[in-house]
């Protein structure tokens, strides 16, 4: 793991706050961006991320990824609380806007990159910085919106210009949705292939339009935590780099988004052997 990346180009760039979310007894890393690069890595994938967070922050779990910190004295920090009628997210504290001018030599040329904000500090135009490369977006930091208490609740997608392009595939949860569907239908439009993932209910693959339900593997659920991170990152590595179908690549994310939730936090993320296993399977 490096703060000040140097050596190759990478494959697979993520592009999103790395978190501190706070427990009871203290705080593990969490965001998009650490559950999709530490999957990647252990599928053998040459992974970075483009981030900001305070220097003090703890990095040792993503030993051997390529990370470009920004700069921040701050790190962006959420703490959940539970009651009977749910969750209920707090933000805490906010790293800055992610500026892509900054990006390091060479990581313009990326094969993949993957927008995945946490709380809207990626610019939706971010595209414009990676002109050869397939361009993925993680849509939950887009449908957040936040007030003076930091309670954060569903927002409406921003709106696009004229010269939005037609990116490669994008990923969202009911849950982003604020749980139910009434901004879906744009979103299929804007994003030719949409996955919609549903917890233990699957996911719903949408591609131009069309909709392919994949119902959800069986597991024991003990955290949620990242598995529709871990569906978006197999998906996108599985489609892309390993060049399969559309429908195999949702199978295998499926798969490995279920092994996920039997663990808490960054502990359900599938160990090489239990990759191993699935990728036999397929």
């Amino acid at each position: 793991m490096s703060e000040q990346p140097g050596g190759d180009i990478p494959e697979y760039l993520i592009v999103g706050h790395i978190t501190r979310d706070l427990l009871d007894d203290g705080f593990c890393l969490g965001g998009t961006a650490v559950y999709c690069a530490l999957l990647a890595k252990r599928l053998g994938i040459r992974t970075a991320i483009f981030t900001a967070f305070d220097k003090g922050l703890p990095l040792e779990i993503l030993e051997g990824i390529q990370i470009y910190n920004q700069g921040s004295g701050r790190t962006t920090t959420f703490k959940n609380q539970y009651s009977a009628s749910g969750r209920t997210q707090l933000l805490l504290d906010r790293a800055p806007d992610l500026a892509l001018n900054l990006l390091p030599p060479g990581w313009n040329k990326t094969r993949i990159v993957h927008l995945a904000p946490v709380i809207g500090e990626v610019s939706l135009d971010s595209w414009k910085y990676f002109p050869g490369s397939s361009i993925f977006y993680s849509l939950q930091g887009w449908l957040r919106k936040w007030n003076q208490e930091g309670v954060i609740t569903p927002a409406l997608f921003p709106e696009l210009d004229q010269e939005f392009p037609r990116p490669e595939g994008a990923f969202l949860s009911i849950e982003d949705l604020g749980f139910e569907r009434s901004q879906l239908n744009q979103l299929i439009r804007t994003f030719p292939l949409l996955a919609f993932t549903l917890g233990q209910e699957g996911a719903e693959l949408y591609q131009e339009g069309v909709m392919t339900p994949f119902p959800a593997v069986p597991a024991l659920e003990i955290d949620p935590t990242g598995a529709g991170d871990i569906f978006a990152a197999a998906f996108i590595i599985e489609k892309v780099i390993k060049e399969k179908s559309v429908a195999q690549a949702a199978r295998t994310a499926a798969r490995l988004a279920a092994i996920s939730v039997k663990r808490l936090g960054l502990k359900g993320i599938p160990s090489i052997k239990e990759i191993q296993d699935i990728l036999k399977g397929h």
